[in-house]
């Protein structure tokens, strides 16, 4: 220690060691147990606390209700009001558990919304369901080219599509019910449509949609090569090839009508496009696109398919599928005797 030189910035260790003493930093013991009473005076027992949220839960629940109840009757008078202003109704279903969807082919679809439906003997027609019911569909009979349940009655939620030409286009329609609510609907639809649209119902799953498909129309000239004009769409279901321009229904082709249905290659152009040829209505047509083979099949069996014999009443048999009609002619039995035809 003799050794080291000191100076005015070294500072002496004993002498620091002094002024930090522990006596003079240790916390006050009371310091802790203040804090800590404080917070606990300032907290509420639960014991009181929970028949205020029961109380606020309450409250709240019974707001609820009473919009809803409130929002319930305005859409029921609302409904009055229409139904006083046409003619008795078919069908009404104003339902919470009603979803729809409504598109035109070739458009942006929509998600699945509630809805308001009245069904007259002149009209189907679709509200929103609030109380102002602002219209969002309405047609005649006389629109619909189409109805069907893409697949058997379930327990629990079921489908149908409806087809319906308005401008200005083809619009799809799907609906989904519960299967009481939908097998009432399909009786009044079979009332609503016209007899061949019934017809196209009996007959057998599964009912054939494709498209829309993009397709140029081609035309051959006298030496073997195709011309193709300006692509349009092609949209197949159970009853019509419907030629779209966009949204616009260019023109519909009784399937019942189509004939001499090929898939051909190009041998001008090897490696082109394939091409669907079929007749109908004294004209042949041409339509060149991706995929080709598969459209021309699916458009042959939907043709034949039109031609068949609807299904009618017979032994249940195992898959419903092969007679989708059967389950629409028990469901207006006695429940015994559903029962016993469901064995």
């Amino acid at each position: 220690m003799d050794g080291l030189k000191s100076c005015s910035g070294c500072v002496n260790i004993s002498q620091y060691n002094q002024s930090f003493s522990p006596e003079q930093h240790t916390p006050s013991p009371s310091f802790g147990r203040t804090i800590c009473g404080d917070y606990n005076r300032s907290m509420i027992p639960a014991e009181q606390c929970i028949p205020g949220s029961v109380f606020l839960l309450i409250a709240g629940l019974t707001l609820l209700s009473w919009r809803q109840l409130r929002r319930e009757r305005a859409i029921a008078a609302r409904l009055e009001q229409i139904a006083a202003t046409g003619e008795p109704p078919l069908l009404v279903i104003n339902q919470a558990d009603l979803r729809h969807e409504c598109a035109y082919i070739g458009g942006i679809s929509e998600s699945a919304r509630a809805g308001v439906l009245v069904l007259t003997p002149q009209r189907l027609t679709l509200y929103e369901r609030t109380p102002e019911m602002r219209e969002i569909l309405s047609f005649a009979p006389e629109q619909l080219r189409w109805f069907g349940r893409p697949r058997k009655y379930t327990g629990g939620y079921n489908d149908i599509w409806l087809h319906i030409e308005q401008p200005p286009g083809w619009l799809l329609l799907k609906i989904r019910l519960y299967r009481t609510t939908m097998a009432g609907l399909v009786r009044a639809l079979k009332a609503f449509a016209a007899p061949e649209l019934v017809t196209a119902y009996r007959r057998r799953r599964p009912y054939i949609h494709a498209g829309p498909l993009k397709a140029a129309p081609a035309a051959q000239d006298i030496y073997g090569a195709w011309s193709l004009a300006q692509p349009v769409s092609l949209y197949l279901m159970p009853r019509f090839l419907v030629i779209l321009g966009g949204e616009t229904v260019l023109r519909t082709i009784p399937l019942e009508a189509v004939q001499q249905i090929g898939a051909l290659r190009r041998l001008d152009v090897p490696g082109a496009q394939g091409l669907v040829r079929f007749r109908a209505e004294d004209e042949t047509f041409a339509f060149a696109l991706d995929g080709h083979e598969a459209l021309a099949a699916a458009l042959a069996e939907a043709a034949k398919r039109t031609l068949e014999a609807p299904v009618e009443r017979k032994q249940k048999a195992r898959d419903d599928d092969e007679y989708p009609e059967y389950e629409d002619l028990i469901e207006a039995l006695p429940l015994p005797e559903q029962a016993a035809k469901r064995r």
